[in-house]
């Protein structure tokens, strides 16, 4: 065997010793994956290893106490941090992880009285000794058994309401930290009244050290407050971002495949895309700008108070502020829209280029396909111009409003102060106040067609997360723990949309245990819509499928397709290793299971003439690097580590020279008798091997029986 030069990351380490059930070894990786075990029986755990190994991070060179919260996340442990004395936890908190100011971890296994139990990650042993000897300060990880799931609420809550209650103890500590913020901005115009009416006006130059020194110490602790601000802010947002990420990422992956392949990869990944506008509201300046808005108020009262009817100026431009943008913001948005438009078309073109590259330069088609390319170019730029004209149209607008208002505060103020009715340093201090009004109004208006956008994508997000998921725990369905390859379809019936003819109409035909069928058809008979019927990726909307015995409907579907393995027509790899692909589907799988599938496939050998052998990274361009044959020997070798007793091929045979097919072949005579064999071809060679061959007519069955007859009614049209 070829020695691999690539050591396996932590993941893997862990990974393979629970394969193994070597758990002595897992201990000595580090004291946080040490602390695991221990916690997760001191939880409850089901002990579902499969489970445990599939939330292990990817490609880990180390695993701390945030890898560790968020592996148990993934298996249903939320877990919140308190600062706290490890000796004062209190008993109905435990079990619980502790991490002291030196950083080391400790498991709270059990109380009893003043004597606790616990887990010394360090040590590697299980310790008891009295609370009081315990006084170390730190951070206590306490524990709740319930999925990290936000997007199994209730259909009929405000999925980003919920979002948000996580958060509502942050948000009243952000809003109490701008009201001192506030207060802080509010009390430097004073200071500066101060100056000029009690010092410069009395020439009391003793007091002025006094005053600058508290205006300084004012500026400082709004340096502070502000700091404290944006870094709150910044947790509030990494942590909305990431579960924004995650969730809608979660939710696309388990919405049922029907309704993902109605909309192109572009469309879906158009709409990711505009899930940033809200990411964007949280790490942006708009947040701020939310945060200010309330405390416009207070400002607008201590200027009614300083200097009476001068008041009326910023609430009048306020007034300004809301009628201009009742008329600008139904333009702009229009001119947003085209303009987004577009960048969507001008995108989708470029992948069209890129994808079909090979093609344009075969057919000679550049001169026309960059001449459409300039076109949609042209139509892209000339929408953003329109748009930048109209949203520097509102900047000049913006500012005008602005000067404007502080004219008129000027020229009220100063007949104010000619009357004797307000002091010079009242009217200095009342143009401070005035400009702290209308700055978070200037920067509403501006950033107005974002809050739009932003809601829009919060109501996005909130319509996704009311679609419904397919069955994806052993609570949401039942489970078969193992198969037979028993697959009977009774009048199945099945359409993609209302206006589209049936793909499948009445389809009845049974599959005995270890048969290797052949569908066979025309295109869009209906072949590919069987197969992934049988995989649970279609429901059926008339008739009964049943698995072993089994209504399909009644079985959870996610596991389900743990015990059928799918090759498809295109072999796909993904970024990982060889035996990373190979485990997707069965993360138990031993390194010697893995051989044995890659010896079945018939590409052992070559995967041990690799470099790194098993451990070989495979990248996004694997298709170029690799020959076809042994990317669909790769993917045969990933269902069979499955331990599949169904195997679904969907055409099998595309883009394979003769001598892999030739290898394709043999493989499927030693698979034959030992599993369930469903393949969908049009090679003769092929459907000549089946027990059965079933032959599909605009959706329906034709003909059932012996493949040369179904090859004689394939070729007779």
């Amino acid at each position: 065997m070829t020695k691999q030069n690539t050591a396996p990351d932590i993941s893997e380490k862990i990974a393979n010793a629970l394969r193994n059930n070597k758990l002595d070894e897992i201990e000595g990786i580090s004291p946080c994956v040490a602390c695991m075990f221990p916690l997760l029986q001191a939880l409850g755990w089901k002990n579902i290893v499969r489970e445990l190994i599939e939330a292990l991070p990817h490609f880990a060179n180390d695993l701390d106490i945030v890898d560790l919260r968020n592996i148990l996340v993934e298996i249903g442990y939320e877990s919140s941090p308190m600062a706290v004395n490890m000796g004062q936890v209190r008993m109905e908190l435990y079990p619980c992880l502790f991490v002291n100011d030196k950083g080391e971890v400790f498991v709270l296994l059990s109380r009893q009285d003043d004597r606790i139990e616990y887990f010394d990650g360090q040590q590697r042993k299980t310790l008891k000794a009295r609370a009081d000897a315990l006084d170390w300060a730190g951070t206590a990880y306490l524990f709740t058994d319930k999925q990290h799931d936000l997007s199994q609420k209730n259909a009929q809550e405000d999925w980003f309401q919920s979002l948000a209650g996580r958060f509502r103890k942050l948000i009243v500590h952000l809003f109490g930290i701008t009201f001192i913020i506030n207060l802080v901005a509010l009390s430097v115009p004073l200071v500066i009244m101060l100056i000029y009416d009690k010092v410069i006006g009395a020439k009391s130059i003793d007091a002025l050290p006094m005053i600058l020194s508290g205006a300084a110490l004012l500026i400082i602790a709004d340096l502070v407050m502000r700091y404290f601000r944006a870094n709150l802010l910044g947790r509030v947002a990494g942590r909305m971002d990431y579960l924004i990420g995650v969730e809608t990422f979660k939710k696309m992956l388990y919405m049922p495949p029907l309704n993902i392949e109605q909309s192109t990869i572009h469309a879906q990944l158009s709409q990711l895309k505009q899930f940033d506008a809200v990411r964007d509201f949280f790490t942006g300046q708009n947040v701020s700008i939310v945060l200010e808005l309330p405390f416009v108020l207070l400002f607008l009262l201590v200027i009614a108070v300083l200097a009476g009817p001068v008041a009326f100026v910023p609430v009048v431009m306020i007034a300004v502020y809301a009628v201009a943008g009742l008329l600008l913001v139904p333009r702009i948005n229009r001119k947003v829209t085209r303009a987004g438009f577009g960048r969507t078309t001008k995108q989708r073109m470029i992948l069209q280029s890129l994808a079909g590259r090979k093609e344009i330069n075969a057919i000679g088609g550049e001169n026309v396909w960059r001449q459409r390319f300039r076109e949609v170019s042209g139509d892209a730029v000339m929408a953003n111009y329109e748009t930048f004209v109209l949203n520097a149209v509102m900047n000049n607008l913006a500012q005008m409003i602005m000067a404007l208002s502080a004219l008129a505060v000027l020229a009220l103020g100063a007949l104010q102060v000619i009357d004797g009715t307000m002091t010079i340093g009242a009217l200095i201090a009342t143009m401070a106040l005035v400009w702290r009004v209308l700055s978070p109004l200037q920067g509403i208006f501006l950033a107005i067609s974002r809050f739009q956008q932003t809601i829009k994508s919060m109501r996005q997000i909130n319509q996704l997360m009311k679609f419904p998921e397919e069955r994806t725990t052993a609570s949401t369905g039942l489970v078969l723990p193992e198969i037979q390859g028993h697959v009977w379809f009774n009048g199945v019936s099945f359409r993609y949309g209302p206006q589209q003819n049936p793909a499948l109409l009445g389809v009845s035909m049974t599959i005995e245990p270890g048969e290797l069928v052949a569908i066979v058809g025309n295109t869009g008979s209906g072949k590919s819509t069987l197969m992934k019927m049988i995989a649970g990726m279609y429901q059926p909307q008339g008739g009964t499928i049943m698995i072993d015995g089994l209504d399909l409907r009644q079985l959870n579907i996610i596991e389900l397709r743990r015990k059928i393995a799918y090759v498809p027509q295109q072999t796909q790899v993904f970024h990982g290793s060889i035996a990373q692909n190979m485990r997707l589907a069965n993360g138990l799988a031993s390194d010697e299971d893995l051989r044995l599938a890659a010896e079945k496939a018939g590409i052992l050998e070559d995967i041990l003439a690799l470099p790194d052998g098993f451990a070989t990274r495979l990248s996004d361009n694997a298709a170029e690097q690799y020959p076809p044959g042994f990317l669909r020997a790769l993917s045969i070798a990933r269902a069979l580590v499955s331990k599949s007793r169904i195997i679904l091929f969907d055409e099998p045979g595309a883009s394979l020279d003769y001598e892999s097919d030739q290898r394709f072949v043999q493989q499927l005579k030693g698979l034959k008798g030992h599993s369930t064999l469903v393949m969908v071809s049009h090679r003769p060679s092929h459907i000549r091997l089946a027990d059965k061959v079933i032959l599909l007519h605009q959706g329906m069955v034709k003909y059932i029986g012996e493949p040369e007859k179904a090859i004689s009614i394939l070729m007779q049209g």
